[in-house]
């Protein structure tokens, strides 16, 4: 009599198992930093953003090629105490308030002499940005040039 037997055995089915389960412990830690990674540069670049518009429109108020009359001090940075911009930014730069605060004191409070603002940027718990590390960004009056740090 000719024994027909289709199949796997208990042994292929766990030797299998195995090995998908090997595949996955090495692949998942992998696909979850670079999730990770992705996050964090998307934070970076949108730091960046907001520094650059800055920036950017120093420059076109400052040699009179844009009449949009927005600066740190009417934004609201005339204060040596911490104050939230975030609205405000939105005159120059496309930022998500739900996801970023923005807030910025000068280094004294009168305008004349103020020769540098500080811009604490945060990410809330909302969107792709939870969990990133709050940045600086320094503004100096004298040339406006915002450097991020």
């Amino acid at each position: 009599m000719k024994n027909n037997k289709k199949g796997f055995t208990l042994i292929e089915l766990l030797a299998v198992i195995v090995i998908l389960a090997i595949i996955m412990v090495i692949a998942v830690p992998q696909v979850l930093n670079t999730i990770n990674n992705s996050r964090a540069s998307a934070w970076d670049s949108n730091v960046k953003m907001i520094a650059r518009a800055i920036e950017t429109n120093q420059a076109l108020v400052g040699t009179g090629l844009s009449g949009r009359n927005w600066s740190l001090w009417s934004a609201g940075c005339n204060k040596t105490s911490l104050t939230d911009i975030s609205s405000s930014l939105k005159n120059i730069t496309e930022i998500d308030t739900s996801a970023t605060v923005v807030k910025c004191k000068a280094d004294n409070g009168t305008q004349g002499n103020v020769t540098k603002y500080t811009l604490n940027v945060t990410a809330t718990d909302n969107g792709n940005f939870s969990g990133q590390p709050g940045k600086s960004i320094i503004c100096t009056v004298s040339n406006g040039s915002c450097q991020v740090q």
